[in-house]
């Protein structure tokens, strides 16, 4: 016969022979990868079985046992499909083991378990009902231990419900039965026991399974298809109609979202997402409005991640303030909202976005607030970010600003909103209600003159709170902040009380923020503040990280502080287009420049200034960073001596710089003398090479001592003329020049337009008053002066009458010709040897004096005064730098 053809073996009676050849030949034949052989194997098994049982009854006399006939009826239920599966058919099998005796139930007991763990697939409703009849739960104590594990791992199997009704499938193909049966129970098995991604590769393999009729099985496919996004419209159509069925059950709304959101209607899952999270808060609606801003809208990303982190709305706080309660509904953040700004950090976001996730990450403020200041381009986009902004560092007003927000036309604008108003809501709570806002109120409002601060504040959990409490930004009066200065030390708690420091700071000079009013738009009263005190907090970053036009487009009461730093800083971006290079312009008696300068005061900010500093301010700059010298001992040296050389030092100051001109040594010849030349004012030269083996630039370092030599010995009539001056800029501005040299020349720069200065504030002396001798005299002027002697005077003297008279004529003209040539030469930065040199060669070169005619005056202030052309104007606009470096190119 075929069948034994197929199943490898010869024709026999032996079951187990028939059984073993089978199981050796299926995983040639699987049921998915071939269902044809598969289909055929399984005919030739059931055949052969068939074979065996006909010649085995031919075999055995009519008088075979009972327990022999119930085994072969059994395995008969077990090969025939329209049974196996069929409750009804176990049930009949149950009522004919009712008929017989217990000698043979006994016999065929484990017989029949045995047939059922080599059955392969069957159905556990029905083995249930065999296994009930059997007793087989309670008879396991008469088996050897490794039987009766067995076979208690057998009946907790079985104990598990079939994945559907297997009656729907009787009338099926084998195949078909043991194919759906399988799969089905191998996709219950993944969804609850392995990871997710191992239920989503399984169920999305390619294959074709027949499916019973049977509702619960489709609906628990749907739930389990949903739930790992495997898209399927039949699936959507399933869960659509559940849902509207039951609209307000949470976890069909889920269920149409996550099949929509698979089958990549955006817009429709969109709103179920929008409504799992305002109705439910679910944290998978999070996950997902969250990766669909990162897709769409990655700048309003921070937006959500913040609007997502609600705490708990708490509302009893306990009159201890010790109480562990305290701690409840005051500002902090969600462990999860924690990992989304890491998570978003990786995204490389750009501009306001990217400043905001840092700030929450590590604290840095600064780069978030030059974005808040600014008008941006999407104005509601900015709104967001200043409530967002206003969450953690806002008082009542500015929260309350976030309450009152209209409400927004865009879907994620408006879900940002309603989260924002949410925190702001339970924050204005905590600020009003909870207790120890309320005590620090109390502390700072106190009318008596020590007040005392409740100690409970003073230590642990709660001052931490305080200290939160004080964060935020708020005007107080200058009672309040020698209070809080006293109990909480500002100063010592680093950046996060910054701003109240630099507020007792501003106190101690009598000035404070002032008071928000009514007619003063409340962001815009924190945005001065802020911009005030990031300039005085952290100055360097601030000026170069600010919009060149925020502060020119601030309207700012004359009573603010910042209103005294808002005229340099529009002078400085009109001029320089930006704010840097401040040090320079800031005045020291003005309490704001004074305290700014302060946090200014550096080696680099000395260099980077686009006005030259005092040098008593050059000084400081030089001793916040004394090692930074190190590297050129010689300029600073030289630096030093200038300094040391400059009328305006105190004596604490000169004793400071005397220490460290004599603390440099050096064994060489020359250096002890050049050392004593320095103190005195009148340097010597080094030897070129001793310079140039130090990497110094003999010309400048020759320059600057030829500069100090004219000013110590002259003092104002000793300030270099412009072409010298001009080479001192462009030396002082070249950076591979050392440090100390260009200190030096710095210092000496800045020494020379202060005696420049003190000439300019002259008026020019008028070219007819010929008896200025030290005064300028212009270039046309002169020419007019000269030609009126040349041709006036012999017509004059002629007229006169008289010998004496027409000589002294002449010698009047003559005054009046070296008058006007010694204002001229005065003019060009020269002097009497100038005019003197000249009166000795006119003999010789009768037009050497023409060439006066031709040379440019000086356009600086000079020691002789201002340009004779500049009434009314700034002789030095910008300071002696700015016009050097303009006059440099």
């Amino acid at each position: 016969m075929s069948c034994w053809i197929r199943l490898g073996i010869e024709p026999t009676q032996d079951n187990d022979a028939i059984r073993s050849a089978y199981r050796a030949r299926l995983p040639q034949h699987h049921p998915e990868t071939d269902p044809q052989g598969f289909q055929a194997l399984r005919e030739a098994y059931e055949v052969a079985l068939r074979y065996a049982r006909e010649e085995d009854l031919e075999e055995t006399d009519a008088g075979a046992s009972a327990a022999d006939q119930l085994l072969a009826h059994f395995e008969a239920l077990l090969l025939d499909s329209t049974r196996r599966f069929n409750p009804d058919a176990w049930h009949a099998f149950n009522l004919e083991l009712d008929q017989q005796s217990l000698e043979t139930l006994d016999e065929v007991c484990w017989a029949l378990l045995r047939q059922l763990l080599d059955a392969g697939p069957v159905s556990h409703t029905c083995v249930r009902l065999l296994a009930q009849r059997m007793g087989w739960a309670n008879r396991m104590l008469d088996l050897a231990f490794e039987h009766a594990r067995q076979v208690d791992e057998f009946l907790q199997r079985i104990a598990v419900p079939d994945p559907f009704d297997t009656s729907l499938m009787t009338h099926w193909p084998v195949a078909a039965q043991l194919e759906s049966l399988w799969y089905v129970r191998t996709l219950d098995y993944l969804h609850r026991n392995e990871p997710l991604a191992d239920f989503q590769y399984f169920a999305s393999l390619h294959t074709c399974v027949p499916l019973p009729a049977d509702d619960a099985l489709l609906q628990r496919l749907a739930v389990q298809f949903t739930q790992a996004s495997i898209a399927s419209k039949s699936f959507l159509e399933l869960v659509s109609e559940q849902h509207r069925l039951a609209p307000d059950d949470v976890d069909w709304l889920y269920l149409l979202a996550c099949q929509r959101s698979a089958l990549g209607l955006e817009e429709l899952a969109l709103q179920a997402w929008v409504r799992l999270w305002l109705e439910h808060q679910h944290p998978k609606a999070a996950t997902w409005l969250l990766e669909l801003c990162a897709r769409h809208q990655p700048l309003r990303l921070p937006l959500l991640i913040q609007a997502f982190d609600r705490l708990e709305n708490f509302r009893a706080w306990s009159d201890d303030l010790n109480d562990v309660s305290q701690e409840y509904g005051s500002p902090s953040q969600r462990p999860e909202t924690l990992a989304r700004w890491f998570n978003a950090r990786q995204l490389d976001l750009v501009g306001i976005a990217d400043a905001f996730v840092e700030w929450r990450i590590n604290g840095d403020e600064l780069p978030l607030l030059a974005w808040l200041m600014i008008e941006g381009e999407d104005p509601q986009l900015q709104t967001l970010y200043q409530h967002a902004w206003a969450l953690h560092r806002g008082d009542v007003p500015l929260l309350q600003r976030v309450m009152d927000a209209p409400q927004a036309s865009d879907v994620l604008d408006e879900l940002v909103l309603q989260g924002f108003k949410y925190q702001a809501e339970q924050q204005l709570c905590w600020l009003t209600h909870a207790p120890i806002p309320l005590a620090l109120k109390a502390f700072l409002d106190s009318q008596a003159a020590q007040p005392l601060l409740a100690p409970e504040l003073q230590k642990g959990e709660p001052r931490e709170l305080a200290l939160l409490w004080m964060r935020r930004l708020r005007p107080y009066d200058v009672l309040a902040l020698t209070r809080l200065d006293e109990a909480f030390a500002p100063g010592k708690q680093g950046a996060m009380l910054g701003g109240v420091h630099l507020q007792v700071q501003l106190a101690e000079q009598g000035l404070l923020l002032p008071a928000m009013t009514a007619d003063l738009d409340v962001w815009e009263w924190h945005r001065q503040a802020l911009y005030l005190l990031a300039t005085l907090a952290d100055p360097q970053r601030w000026l170069g990280a600010q919009s060149a036009t925020c502060v020119d487009a601030m309207n700012i009461p004359r009573e603010h502080p910042l209103a005294r730093l808002q005229p340099l800083l529009r002078r400085l971006n009109r001029e320089e287009g930006c704010a840097s290079g401040l040090l320079g312009w800031l005045q020291a008696e003005d309490p704001v420049h004074a305290l700014l300068a302060r946090q200014l005061l550096g080696v680099q900010e000395a260099l980077d200034s686009t006005k030259l500093l005092g040098n008593d301010r050059l000084l400081a700059c030089m001793r916040s960073d004394i090692r930074a010298f190190d590297d050129d001992l010689l300029g600073r040296m030289l630096l030093c001596g200038v300094l040391y050389q400059d009328p305006l030092m105190d004596a604490e100051q000169r004793g400071y710089l005397l220490g460290r001109i004599s603390g440099v040594t050096n064994p060489e010849d020359w250096f002890d003398k050049f050392r004593d030349s320095l103190i005195k004012g009148e340097p010597t030269r080094p030897p070129r090479s001793a310079l140039e083996g130090e990497g110094i630039d003999s010309d400048a370092f020759y320059l600057a001592l030829d500069a100090l030599k004219g000013l110590a010995r002259h003092g104002g009539a000793g300030v270099p003329r412009r072409k010298m001056l001009q080479c001192m800029q462009k030396a002082k501005d070249y950076p591979a020049h050392g440090l100390g040299l260009r200190f030096a020349l710095s210092a000496l720069l800045s020494w020379s337009e202060r005696l420049l200065l003190a000439k300019s504030d002259t008026r020019p002396v008028p070219s007819s008053a010929f008896w200025r001798l030290g005064s300028r005299l212009g270039r046309k002027a002169f020419i007019g002066q000269v030609l009126g002697c040349v041709l006036i005077t012999p017509v004059v003297a002629l007229l006169s009458g008289t010998a004496v008279s027409g000589f002294a004529m002449l010698l009047l003209g003559v005054l009046l010709l070296l008058s006007a040539t010694l204002r001229r030469l005065h003019d060009m930065g020269r002097g009497i040897p100038t005019l003197l040199i000249i009166g000795c060669l006119t003999p010789v070169l009768p037009f050497l004096p023409l060439l006066l005619f031709g040379f440019p005056g000086d356009t600086l202030p000079n020691r002789y005064g201002v340009p004779p052309d500049s009434a009314d104007q700034e002789t030095l606009p910008g300071g002696l730098q700015a016009t050097l470096r303009r006059l440099n190119g």
